[in-house]
């Protein structure tokens, strides 16, 4: 397929990079015009693939941002804050993401790659293409890997060992050593490319006139033409988001209370601490230890420091037939005693008279344990309905999207708790997550 696509397009793009080659400014704001033409093959045992396309788009390279915009949205990624908004230029408002979630993503689809590829190949089930396409079109790479040059009809071909992923003609425009960092991580985040490709792209310090990446993926390969003309030395310092407002994912309802949350979220006021309280005295004086007990987690999840019950509770608490039920179902962690527990959940929420929503939080954490995402996301729901302000519940909920691998909710549930109580020990891990991908992902940030 290389062949067939490049003695017509290479010299053209040879020719026209010459022709705007020029020396490279001293500050990193650049900004160009692009056009993106992929052009699709079936693979061996593959199916109907997509149909050809051509994309254009508008990119600007910041300092500390890059802006990739089409037509109807356009994107921005800020590097100083690790956050990517996501604007949409017909309604003129924009949803504020995670840059996190894009690294942690790519980090764990590449590892659950590489593990269904080895099923693959133990069962010979199927044909399994090369893993560095899963790198290439992730933009991560595995340990090892080697990078070869060589050169057909004038242009680099740069392969990984052995698998051809991208053809890059001389000339083009020369640019500074940020800039060439900047324009390495707008292909990164916007259309992969295999970081032992980029790299050495980003080394030439210069913008080409056009090039081609060659990916693969199940069924179909493709062939991606870039094009990019209009090049300016110049760009806005910052990005402006004024122009837009804060809007909403048009998603579920898990996407709606997370809007909420971005745009209400905060931590628990004095005079929430002291409802707590009372509300903790008055189920003791009613003798509903279970309320009472429940009541405490749940101002423990908002974000308070946790609440020691006195002597007079404890007793209260032991002789309690409901709490001594919840302690002994949260004993046995093995598969048989989740699924115990969470019937037992299911009974113990009618023993509540008003924190049924805690019991069910317990019930969704359990579920969770046992791998039922689909089947926990629904009481974390109905959890935050009834209180919305339970930043150890959107810890949770974080957890379990994270497992669906569905990472821009993840982490948008992650950030609306760290909100609400950053420093709830809950957070440690993802805090802690967080710094790993900055230390073995450096390039995304």
């Amino acid at each position: 397929m290389f062949k067939r696509f490049l003695p017509t397009f290479l010299p053209r793009l040879a020719l026209a990079g010459a022709l705007c080659a020029s020396a490279a400014p001293a500050f990193a704001v650049l900004s160009f015009d692009m056009s993106v033409a992929t052009r699709y093959a079936v693979a061996a045992h593959g199916d109907n693939p997509p149909p050809d396309e051509i994309k254009q788009y508008k990119v600007v390279l910041g300092e500390r941002y890059i802006s990739v915009s089409t037509a109807g949205e356009s994107t921005i990624y800020d590097f100083a804050s690790r956050r990517r908004y996501q604007i949409d230029l017909a309604s003129a408002t924009y949803v504020d993401y995670s840059l996190f979630d894009v690294a942690g993503f790519r980090k764990s689809e590449l590892s659950n790659r590489e593990g269904i590829a080895k099923m693959l190949r133990m069962a010979e089930a199927v044909p399994v293409f090369d893993p560095v396409f899963d790198e290439h079109n992730l933009s991560l790479a595995a340990p090892g890997r080697t990078l070869s040059e060589s050169k057909e009809a004038g242009a680099i071909v740069l392969a990984v060992d052995g698998n051809p992923l991208a053809h890059i003609p001389p000339g083009g425009t020369s640019i500074g050593a940020s800039d060439a960092a900047q324009f390495e991580r707008m292909l990164r985040y916007s259309f992969g490319g295999h970081p032992l490709v980029l790299a050495r792209l980003s080394r030439d310090k210069r913008v080409p006139a056009g090039f081609v990446m060659h990916h693969k993926r199940i069924g179909y390969s493709e062939a991606r033409t870039f094009t990019i003309g209009a090049l300016r030395h110049s760009a806005p310092a910052s990005y402006d988001l004024k122009p837009y407002t804060p809007g909403t994912v048009r998603g579920n309802e898990i996407d709606q209370l997370l809007d909420k949350a971005q745009a209400n979220a905060g931590p628990p006021s004095a005079a929430t601490g002291q409802a707590f309280e009372a509300e903790i005295a008055q189920a003791f004086a009613e003798k509903r230890a279970f309320d009472g007990m429940l009541s405490m987690s749940e101002w423990s999840f908002v974000g308070g420091e946790p609440m020691k019950p006195s002597a007079q509770q404890v007793a209260l608490l032991r002789a309690d037939p409901a709490t001594q039920a919840y302690m002994g179902a949260m004993r046995d962690k093995s598969k048989a005693g989740l699924k115990a527990a969470i019937a037992r959940m299911q009974e113990l929420r009618k023993a509540s008279t008003r924190k049924q929503h805690i019991v069910m939080l317990f019930e969704a954490n359990l579920r969770g344990q046992l791998g039922d995402v689909n089947g926990a996301l629904p009481l974390y729901v109905s959890v935050l309905r009834a209180n919305p302000a339970l930043a150890g519940a959107y810890k949770d909920m974080g957890d379990a999207l994270y497992r669906g691998y569905d990472m821009a909710r993840a982490w948008r549930s992650w950030d609306a708790g760290r909100r609400m109580a950053p420093a709830l020990g809950l957070f440690k891990q993802v805090n802690q997550h967080e710094q790993i991908l900055l230390r073995e992902h450096p390039e995304y940030f």
